[in-house]
């Protein structure tokens, strides 16, 4: 999951994510994060992501931003959590 793009300072503390010193609402999440991450600057031309699985995840927190020329497509069908399947609200 994308949870930050360029110029955007990204923090993970107390196990929750803050981008832009925001705290993010993440139901999605299967737990806090069990880790401190950041605070760091999503350079221009890369984003940050995150698996939804914080604490099983090798992500952004493990290897750092990705390149946008990596990013090739995007969600078209919302499968996990069972009570969001479907197609609605993904743009």
């Amino acid at each position: 999951r994308i949870v930050a793009v360029e110029g955007d300072t990204v923090k993970v503390t107390g196990g929750k994510l803050y981008v832009n010193d925001e705290k993010q609402d993440e139901p999605f999440t299967a737990e806090d994060a069990a880790y401190e991450f950041g605070p760091v600057l999503v350079p221009r031309g890369d984003v940050l992501v995150l698996g939804d699985n914080r604490n099983h995840s090798l992500d952004g927190h493990i290897w750092g931003f990705l390149p946008t020329e990596n990013v090739i497509g995007r969600a078209v069908f919302v499968y996990w959590p069972p009570w969001r399947i479907g197609t609605e609200n993904l743009y």
